[in-house]
């Protein structure tokens, strides 16, 4: 908790650094929401404006950093006559004496003007001394009340977090609970399908219910309920904004057809047929479920220090791909992702891969996603074997060995229809929860 880290940081101001790495997690950022905090306004300042003076001297060290890298721009163009770069000297004095002097006059002409604070507390206090002096000297007693005023003549107070507050007030009610039906439980079961795995259903079922306290647990850090509140709608945007897929990625999950005959996400060539193994169909872009999972082993991965995702290798393959005409899979339903290893990239056909892979799988795509190893149940992400033989030799085309595949191949018909596929991040991510909830 909040109260821990500062405990741990021996009561001592928290740096830029440890309040980022605080705001992180949902739960800890919103305890700091909810501090009532005691700091200077900013309506106050002494008369010699001493807390708005320090902003000169930045002025000075802004200078001195612009002459550092003209200095070197003009080495690079071979500038080196002494006229030539004292005139580039001279004019950046010139342009920061004229900055300076703009910030003379806001401080005169903006700044003064408003330290409204000062001037408010002494009357207030002054006001408050006269009053009390003169009930005093009618009733011949002296009580010795303290002297109140509104404001502070230090110029500190108390500040809240207005939004952060409002459960205080009003409450925090249940939005959704197991058993219940509605289209944003549906989202809910798409955005968080990397937290124990499920299927874009409109029902809240037990795997919901499981899938919520997990991302309670291990994202939000709160205790876990297994119903959907206030809290854990906004918990799962900031979500989906923490762990969005990059435009490097969205590259990567285009389909890489050398004659550019698709526009990255196929044609809807090919008849809908069952079972998926060898369904033809190329579905309009990739599974949200699947992108979503894609997110969540980011984070799970983002909390250890060992292993990262280094690229999709194999996002789309639409049917004039060189390896389209094998693999149907692919035609929206899978990814296939690459990892390191501290500096090592695990790639190539080596049998030195597998153990790693095999660990990556076992420890975060089978734990947290409740992945399974084959095809072997329904509406469960999958992976395909992992395994070489130990000269480098291949077992067989069903076997990965530098790469973990990923699919929703064991998806149910009605949870691959098209209006789950996305092509970018506006139709995978559509609207906030907490809009769709306003509505």
């Amino acid at each position: 908790e909040f109260l821990q880290l500062l405990e741990i940081n021996n009561k001592n101001p928290f740096t830029k650094e440890q309040f980022k790495a605080a705001l992180r997690t949902s739960g800890t950022a919103e305890q700091i929401g909810h501090l009532l905090v005691r700091y200077e306004s900013e309506w106050y300042a002494d008369e010699a404006l001493s807390k708005w003076n320090e902003v000169d001297d930045l002025f000075e060290d802004e200078k001195r950093q612009q002459k550092a890298l003209i200095e070197v721009e003009l080495d690079k163009l071979g500038i080196t006559r002494a006229y030539q770069r004292d005139f580039a000297m001279q004019k950046v004095d010139e342009a920061h004496e004229h900055v300076k002097t703009n910030w003379q006059l806001e401080k005169a002409q903006r700044i003064k003007p408003s330290l409204w604070w000062q001037q408010v507390a002494q009357a207030q206090t002054q006001n408050q001394t006269t009053s009390t002096e003169q009930s005093d000297a009618n009733t011949n007693t002296n009580t010795n009340t303290p002297k109140l005023s509104n404001l502070s003549t230090d110029g500190k107070a108390w500040f809240i977090h207005p939004v952060a507050m409002m459960d205080y007030f009003a409450g925090n009610n249940i939005l959704f609970k197991k058993g219940d039906k509605d289209e944003i439980i549906r989202e809910i079961n798409i955005r968080l399908a990397g937290f124990g795995g499920n299927v874009p259903t409109d029902e809240f079922t037990e795997r919901t219910e499981n899938m919520i306290k997990q991302f309670q647990r291990d994202y939000m850090q709160v205790k876990e309920t297994g119903v959907v509140d206030m809290n854990v709608i906004k918990a799962i945007d900031e979500f989906q904004e923490e762990y969005a897929i990059s435009n490097t990625i969205w590259l990567q999950l285009k389909c890489r057809c050398s004659a550019k005959k698709c526009n990255g996400f196929g044609n809807g060539l090919g008849k809908n047929t069952s079972p998926e193994q060898s369904n033809p169909y190329e579905y309009p872009g990739l599974h949200r479920s699947l992108l979503f999972g894609f997110c969540a082993i980011n984070f799970y991965l983002g909390r250890q220090n060992v292993y990262r995702v280094r690229e999709v290798s194999s996002g789309y393959r639409c049917s004039q791909h060189p390896q389209g005409k094998t693999t149907s899979n692919h035609r929206g339903k899978a990814l296939d992702i690459q990892f390191n290893k501290g500096t090592w990239e695990i790639r190539l056909r080596k049998y030195k891969n597998i153990e790693p892979l095999k660990y990556i799988r076992d420890n975060f795509f089978v734990t947290y996603l409740n992945a399974q190893r084959k095809w072997s149940n329904i509406n469960l992400f999958t992976t395909e074997p992992i395994g070489l033989n130990p000269d480098d030799s291949i077992i067989d085309k069903k076997h990965t060995y530098s790469w973990i595949h990923m699919d929703v191949r064991t998806f149910e018909k009605q949870y691959l229809l098209d209006e789950y596929f996305c092509t970018d991040a506006t139709t995978l991510n559509k609207e906030k929860l907490i809009t769709l909830i306003n509505k």
